[in-house]
């Protein structure tokens, strides 16, 4: 977690949920739509929550020198993909934006909720 005073403990949380659908990406923080991530973040931790013929494709992108992020444009192929309930963790600054997209793997949902955390 945060290295604060050399303490490697989380001194800030953030928690919410975002729609995972299977026609777009979505970006994975708490800051809502259109929102950021927890500033000085060092840890997130999400979940994908759906139906077991699903899956949670996962991509990462850098922050631009404008400070912005651009939503990846390719498929699901070029992607990390977890099964449905899988937990995730990782050390990940405020710098780097994740995006998940749901990807079909059989039948019909349209899309998960991903739970999300984030430490600083």
């Amino acid at each position: 977690m945060a290295g604060f005073f050399g303490n490697a403990c989380a001194r800030n949380v953030r928690m919410g949920a975002i729609a995972c659908l299977t026609g777009s990406w979505a970006a994975v923080h708490t800051g809502g739509s259109g929102g950021s991530e927890l500033p000085n973040r060092q840890w997130i931790k999400f979940q994908g929550r759906g139906r077991d013929t699903i899956r949670m494709a996962v991509a990462y992108v850098n922050r631009n020198a404008d400070r912005t992020f651009t939503t990846p444009t390719y498929t699901a192929h070029y992607a990390i993909v977890y099964p449905s309930m899988s937990v995730i963790e990782e050390p990940i600054s405020d710098d780097v934006r994740v995006f998940v997209r749901a990807v079909q793997n059989g039948g019909s949902s349209g899309g998960m909720k991903v739970v999300v955390v984030e430490y600083s």
